[in-house]
């Protein structure tokens, strides 16, 4: 009669899943590292009521449009950086919206399937504007994306519907 051989349970015969979860861990920790959190493309504003308007959904291959957001205290917001409209002193202003074209013409860069054949900029600029900010601001940046270096016209405004008021 044949022997069966019995393997006895014991802690040997155990998977050790302390490896596992080390590099679990790892990969937890790495992705926390390298997400970039500052990228939002929107900042937390209470946009106006609109009635009346088009959605715009353009595409340019993989950018859809520029984001400028526009605090109730007069500061803009594009991309990662701030700018501070209203501050008191002019000079700092003038220095704010430069600053301004400055980051626009850097995002734009050299791309040439970004700009027309006129030299305008195939990209639309969305302006989401905190409904207290003041007008004057919005016309500064306005002004700072018609600027002949940058060219944008295509030019969005961000609102939401009033309660109440449904789809047509």
């Amino acid at each position: 009669m044949a022997r069966r051989s019995v393997i006895p349970d014991t802690e040997d015969a155990k998977m050790n899943m302390t490896p596992m979860i080390d590099m679990t861990f790892l990969l937890v920790v790495f992705f926390m590292l390298t997400i970039d959190l500052s990228s939002k493309e929107f900042y937390p504003v209470d946009l106006p009521y609109a009635t009346q308007g088009n959605e715009d959904k353009d595409k340019v291959g993989d950018v859809k449009r520029f984001v400028i957001n526009l605090s109730g205290d007069g500061h803009v917001y594009f991309k990662t950086y701030e700018f501070d409209l209203a501050s008191e002193d002019p000079g700092e202003q003038d220095d704010a919206i430069q600053a301004l074209q400055d980051s626009i013409r850097q995002v734009l860069g050299n791309d040439p399937t970004l700009i027309e054949p006129d030299g305008s900029s195939k990209v639309p600029v969305m302006i989401h504007a905190d409904w207290g900010a003041k007008w004057k601001y919005v016309q500064w940046i306005m002004q700072a994306c018609a600027h002949p270096d940058i060219k944008i016209y295509k030019l969005q405004f961000a609102v939401k519907r009033p309660p109440g008021m449904k789809d047509k």
